[in-house]
């Protein structure tokens, strides 16, 4: 009777230990997912802009409360980037959310003028689109443009 009780706990702490290594490695996978994700969505978002495809570049813009306000884009004709990167990047503890430095250089085609600058961005996983969004906009190159 003691054997058997023996034999039953420890098929039962194998299960528990079984289950938890399983949980924990679809964790990690989800979590390499959402990393190449991100990298995706950051990726194909610096592109459009860089390259003047901004229809194609708000696809991945949703504030979180879900509203959306998009800027006129009209103003962007004038505007030539000639440089799109991102710098410090910081991940939330759960992963859920990033900010980020994107650092811009372009050219105003009506002052005739390079400028840069550099933009936090705040990326937030929607987990029932299971996709990254921006939480703002275009960047702004109004102001910067005007000095």
């Amino acid at each position: 009777m003691f054997l058997n009780r023996l034999k039953l706990t420890h098929l039962f702490t194998t299960s528990i230990v079984c289950i938890s290594l399983m949980l924990s490695a679809c964790t990690s996978m989800d979590s390499s997912k959402r990393m190449d994700n991100i990298s995706d969505s950051l990726n194909s978002f610096r592109k459009a802009v860089r390259w003047g495809y901004y229809d194609e570049a708000t696809r991945y813009i949703q504030l979180k409360d879900y509203t959306q306000t998009m800027r006129d884009t009209e103003y962007l004709k004038n505007i030539r980037i000639t440089s799109y990167e991102y710098g410090q990047k910081h991940f939330s503890e759960d992963k859920n959310k990033l900010d980020v430095i994107a650092l811009i250089s372009f050219y105003d085609v009506n002052r005739g003028s390079v400028r840069s600058i550099s933009e936090k961005q705040s990326w937030w996983f929607d987990e029932e689109n299971k996709r990254w969004f921006l939480d703002g906009d275009i960047p702004d190159f109004t102001d910067i443009s005007r000095q």
